[in-house]
């Protein structure tokens, strides 16, 4: 009876665990790929000789919006601000890049 009853507990435990970890989502907060790819393709007498195929990966956000959305590394900057919000110090930090207006707007905004 008591080998049962904890083959039962266990059993009851493992699929509670189960089920927490198939129904947990993991939100994806950046929506820029992680690696893009591209081709180039020689063409000779309009026969393909050569195709290469680039793939690059990043996780840095700057070189991302360089790709993505045009964004000029060399004319971003990273700021860091310390300040009380309840009492509490509290270290913040960014990063501003030029718009096509010369403006400087936060990296998430392009």
């Amino acid at each position: 009876m008591t080998r049962t009853l904890v083959s039962l507990l266990s059993l009851t435990t493992a699929s509670f665990l189960l089920i927490g970890c198939s129904t947990t989502t993991t939100p994806n907060p950046d929506p820029n790929p992680y690696c893009t790819t591209s081709e180039s393709i020689t063409l000779e007498n309009n026969s393909k000789t050569n195709s290469t195929v680039k793939l690059e990966c990043s996780d840095d956000h700057l070189t991302r919006a360089e790709k993505f959305y045009g964004v000029d590394k060399r004319n971003c900057r990273f700021w860091e601000k310390t300040m009380q919000v309840g009492g509490v110090t509290k270290q913040t930090s960014g990063v501003l890049c030029k718009d096509e207006n010369g403006n400087f707007r936060p990296l998430d905004q392009f």
